[in-house]
């Protein structure tokens, strides 16, 4: 089946599955309770949903086309190759998968000589291929997370207010008790990230040229944003409810003053907060980089490293959690959390785009073209309670 195909059948399933939910919700409201017949219904479009969910991530992952590099998707481009004849014209490129893995931005205007030309002389010169690029840092929380696409602009979602109670022993011969439960919807809004630069249509005079100005990186800050938007998003305005936003605080009375306790100690603590109330456990901690190595560098009584010899080669663990170093989170504040999609998952809408054109205000006589890069997506966190943020703090015991 198509990914085309796929993605239809998606949101047809979605869309049974809201009617199902809200079917639900009334006799909840009526009855006390849902229905035996309604509640197969939404278990039953539930396996559907998955299985589509894992045709989809099966096909997106085997398409050629996330294959392509840069410059073939450009000589593909029928728009592209029309502004490149005729100097006008507007062109749209989707890029997928690792095309825009490595790209970075530059602030200005792109022209011909900001790109450099020889200076003749005595002495040759050489000129080394390429831009150095500015220092950028490795975007890592989309890769912890679960990620899968919608064709909405709103995602709801509906989840257990007050559950069930346990079972009892009943009395032989008697009415047994009832249960009961109530549900709530919750939302995450699709948001658009976005970006632009202006460029000079003699830059882009070659498809070369043109790939390596799209290499100069404003989907890497569009993907820098989200990751930003992931973490810490405040959901006001047009930004994303962000995991630190949403999850619980730190209690740092699960911590012993008189004992003492180290950064090690305060992300125990933070596993211990969430599966203490039976929430999903967590896969990993986020924490900004300087606090990481300081808690890398962390040594027992004999000066030996806590975490490790530093000569053993793997991928940074504690407590069994994946360890996501990052600047994007700030100093002295940590995350711990899940990316499985029962607690959250990004939702996008579209995927990385790209657009050229010359239609923007003076542009077309000038020479120049308007370069946008942007992409839609949606963060919904269905259990905010399996997350946990706090700041590490010293220990009294250790000052």
């Amino acid at each position: 089946m198509e990914i085309k195909d796929l993605e239809v059948k998606l949101s047809e399933i979605l869309a049974a599955q809201r009617t199902q939910h809200e079917k639900a919700l009334e006799e909840q409201r009526l009855n006390g309770a849902m229905r035996t017949e309604t509640k197969e219904s939404l278990d039953k479009l539930q396996k559907q949903l998955d299985a589509v969910d894992l045709k989809l991530a099966e096909a997106h992952k085997a398409s050629p086309q996330s294959q392509k590099s840069i410059l073939d998707t450009l000589k593909e481009n029928d728009d592209v190759n029309r502004i490149m004849r005729n100097g006008k014209g507007h062109a749209v490129l989707t890029f997928k998968g690792n095309q825009v893995a490595d790209i970075m931005e530059r602030k200005t205007t792109v022209l011909v000589s900001g790109l450099g030309t020889e200076t003749p002389g005595v002495t040759p010169i050489e000129r080394m291929p390429g831009i150095v690029l500015e220092p950028r840092r490795k975007l890592k929380i989309r890769d912890v997370l679960s990620a899968r696409p919608t064709q909405a602009a709103l995602i709801y979602f509906v989840k257990v207010n007050s559950p069930l109670t346990i079972g009892s022993p009943q009395t032989e011969g008697s009415a047994k008790a009832e249960n009961a439960v109530t549900f709530t919807t919750g939302q995450a809004t699709v948001q658009t990230l976005a970006t632009w630069i202006p460029a000079s249509r003699q830059a882009l005079d070659d498809f070369n040229e043109l790939e390596g100005f799209l290499r100069t990186g404003l989907p890497y800050y569009v993907n820098r944003d989200e990751e930003l938007q992931l973490l810490s998003g405040s959901n006001t305005g047009q930004d994303l409810n962000g995991m630190i936003t949403q999850a619980q605080a730190f209690n740092s009375a699960l911590l012993s003053a008189s004992a003492g306790y180290t950064r090690i100690d305060q992300v125990g603590a933070a596993i211990e907060q969430i599966e203490s109330i039976d929430e999903i456990p967590p896969s990993f901690v986020v924490m900004n980089s300087k606090d990481w190595w300081q808690l890398r560098r962390t040594k027992d009584g004999f000066g030996r490293y806590i975490l490790g010899d530093p000569q053993a080669a793997g991928n940074p663990r504690i407590w069994d959690l994946d360890v996501v170093s990052t600047n994007s989170i700030a100093a002295g504040t940590f995350l711990v959390g899940g990316g499985d999609p029962a607690q959250t998952e990004i939702r996008d809408r579209m995927e990385m785009t790209v657009e050229i054109s010359t239609e923007h205000s003076t542009y077309f006589t000038q020479n120049l073209v308007a370069i946008r890069a942007e992409k839609r997506l949606a963060l919904v966190v269905q259990r905010p309670n399996s997350f946990v943020t706090g700041t590490f703090a010293t220990s009294p015991a250790n000052q």
